[in-house]
Parts: C-alpha cells; structure tokens; sequence
C-alpha cells in the first residue's frame, strides 16, 4: 500500500449532477443489464446505474478502471470463481499502484437472499490480494458510481443529495453514513462534496 502514487477523490453527488458528468463518457463506457461479467467495462472511464441489491467492484491503477455491476439474483452470477477468474485476465491484480472500490449490497432482502453474500465475497477478494478499497456496504436507497481517470474520480449520485445539503452538512461523511450501513474509506482515498 506504500507505493501507491495517486490518491483518488470519492464525491457524493445529486442525481441531476451525475447525469451532467457522466454526460461526456458515452454509452460504450456504461456497464449495463443483466449485469454479469460480460456487461463489465475496462476504459479510462466507466459507470453504471441503478445499483440495489447488487454489487458493484471496481479496480484502477489510476490510468484505466474495470467497473463490474454484478446482480445476486442472475443465475449466471452463481460461480464467482468465473468472476475472479474474468477479473485476474483483465487487470494485473498484483499492480502496487492498484485501488478498489466496492459498493452495494442489500441486507436482509427477502427477494435477494444472497445480496450481502455477494459483496462479501468481493470483499474477501480485494482482501486476498492486499488491493486498498473504500466500501459502501448496504443501506435503503438506489446509488449510481462512476470513475474518471482524467479526473481521478468517483461520483456516488443518490437521491437525498440535493441543492442545499452542503449548506446543512460542511462534510459529506454524515451523509454518506445516513445512505449506507457501512462506510469505510480507504486511506488512498478522500471524500468530498
């Protein structure tokens, strides 16, 4: 973790400036249903949406992400061996300049029991290989992530973000906890509005 060179910026932002920022990537970079491995996007830049009781692992060397959104319900999702697999062959999971970011899960989801299992699973993963990551783990309501190399940069739009909330809150740790059950920030990381 001592040689990572870049330190990347996590900015909770509302759903109109998601949509403004994300704008500029295109359709190509945007990871999309039925969100398996195979939706996944490696680019400069990547996002997705609509991210429930799924899981979203994301890696960056700062240059390039691999953002996956991967659903605890799709059957295909079911042998997680192939998705590590599918990882390990598109990143260099030993890079010392590597960073993840996980976000996602739903606890105690009668309509996806296997939710929180999934992003535990992931987390065990980045565990395994010593990858620094920040984590938003569960909470109520729908998140939208994406990544900008150019930027160095990840956006979590959500919907209590609105006009004003900085007035109310200086800091976004306070929201950000209100909005998920876990968060946790990796030290190659800051949070910002």
């Amino acid at each position: 973790m001592d040689k990572i060179s870049f330190t990347s910026r996590i900015r909770l932002v509302s759903l109109d400036e998601f949509g403004k920022n994300i704008c500029a990537m295109g359709r190509k970079r945007f990871v999309d249903e039925p969100w398996t491995i195979r939706e996944s996007v490696l680019s400069d830049s990547a996002y997705t949406s609509d991210i429930l009781d799924c899981t979203v692992c994301a890696l960056t060397d700062g240059q390039s992400v691999l953002l996956n959104h991967i659903c605890p319900t799709n059957p295909k999702n079911k042998n997680f061996g192939k998705i590590t697999e599918y990882i390990s062959k598109k990143i260099n999971l030993t890079n010392p300049d590597l960073q993840g970011f996980l976000l996602g899960s739903k606890p105690n989801n009668i309509n996806s029991p296997n939710s929180t299992k999934l992003f535990d699973k992931f987390e065990k993963f980045l565990n395994e290989y010593n990858i620094p990551y920040s984590k938003f783990k569960g909470g109520l309501f729908e998140n939208h992530c994406a990544y900008s190399s150019n930027k160095d940069e990840w956006l979590i739009g959500n919907c209590l973000v609105r006009e004003g909330i900085k007035d109310i809150y200086p800091e976004p740790m306070p929201v950000l906890q209100r909005i998920f059950d876990e968060v946790k920030i990796s030290p190659a990381d800051e949070i910002s509005w």
